[in-house]
C-alpha cells in the first residue's frame, strides 16, 4: 500500500465517521427542537452540527 492509497483510505474513514456523526447529531437536534429543549442546548447542538458539516464539506472538497 502506497502513501496515497493509505491517505485516501484514512480520509474515507474520517469522512464516513463525520457523516455518521452528522446524521446522529441531526436526529438529536431535531428531537431537541420537537421536545422544546432549552434554547442554549439546542444552540449548542446546532453549532456542533454546523462544525461537523463544515469539516465534512472541507474534506469532501479535498478528496474530489
Amino acid at each position: 500500500m502506497n502513501a496515497i492509497t493509505a491517505s485516501q483510505t484514512g480520509l474515507t474513514a474520517v469522512i464516513s465517521r463525520l457523516q455518521q456523526q452528522k446524521e446522529e447529531l441531526s436526529i438529536t437536534y431535531n428531537a431537541a427542537i420537537t421536545k422544546g429543549e432549552k434554547l442554549n442546548e439546542v444552540k449548542t447542538l446546532y453549532l456542533n452540527l454546523k462544525d461537523i458539516d463544515k469539516k465534512l464539506n472541507d474534506l469532501l472538497r479535498i478528496t474530489l
